[in-house]
């Protein structure tokens, strides 16, 4: 280690004060925005304005306009108006995506699904949320979407998509596993709900020709994906309310990027 620098790999942003934060933040979002959507006019730039939005949900804050009015009265940051916000957030969107689903080399992946409920199943007939449906799930029924996720063993998520939640697993994993070379390949360890789709899953009790791949440790494999779960769900998963499909795809993408910025180094920092 250079002398005069110190390593903080993973700070906790969320312990932090918010005006320290946002610049570590920043810091690392910047390079992966795209030059075109640079306006040097903006109150705030695109990489600031996405920091501030991931750590309303390292702070658990529900509502955006609630953690908009904190921001501008307690920390006292200039920002855009609250729809001016919304706006950028949008164009910003396929950046998130991009940034979580970013193409590596994996040796091995765990994939799960997670039910994302857009109301109580009681309103649901009454709910109009686009392509949104009724679907079983552990929880029971529900009416709205699930989450697919390929996850690593340290629970890092690699790889997610957004589906109905009538569509099952199989259909969704396989749509997720398009790309399935150009992640080199990985063995993939899944639950009882991906049996018969090519995943290393443990064997059924009737089962006649059981998975003879499955091991006694993938057991304690799996739990590193329900765990994640756990926590993207503590995180705001199905916090607010959302009435379009791209304000969904947008609170999943900076719920799970607020996740995974536990195992993001920042490299070196000044002191």
């Amino acid at each position: 280690m250079r002398e005069g620098r110190v390593s903080k790999p993973r700070p906790d942003l969320s312990v932090i004060p918010i005006r320290e934060a946002q610049p570590i933040l920043s810091a690392w979002i910047r390079p992966r925005i795209p030059l075109k959507l640079i306006h040097t006019h903006e109150k705030i730039s695109d990489a600031d304005l996405l920091a501030l939005a991931i750590l309303r949900y390292l702070h658990k804050m529900p509502y955006f306009s609630r953690w908009w009015h904190f921001l501008k009265v307690e920390v006292r940051f200039v920002l855009p108006s609250l729809t001016q916000a919304h706006v950028r957030l949008k164009r910003l969107l396929p950046v998130l995506e991009t940034l979580l689903n970013e193409v590596e080399s994996l040796d091995f992946a765990l994939i799960d699904s997670e039910p994302i409920p857009v109301c109580r199943f009681k309103r649901a007939k009454h709910c109009k949320f686009p392509q949104a449906s009724f679907g079983f799930t552990t929880q029971g029924m529900i009416y709205g979407f699930k989450l697919h996720a390929w996850a690593l063993p340290n629970g890092r998520i690699v790889r997610y998509l957004i589906r109905p939640a009538h569509e099952h697993d199989l259909n969704a994993g396989e749509q997720m596993n398009a790309d399935w070379p150009s992640y080199g390949g990985p063995k993939i360890i899944g639950d009882k709900a991906y049996v018969g789709g090519g995943y290393i899953t443990p064997p059924k009790t009737n089962a006649r020709y059981p998975d003879l791949r499955w091991r006694d440790e993938y057991h304690a494999a799996r739990k590193a994906i329900e765990s994640a779960f756990s926590s993207v769900a503590g995180r705001g998963l199905r916090w607010g309310q959302v009435k379009t499909i791209w304000s969904l795809r947008l609170k999943v993408a900076l719920v799970l990027i607020a996740y995974n910025l536990r195992f993001q180094n920042f490299g070196p920092v000044n002191p």
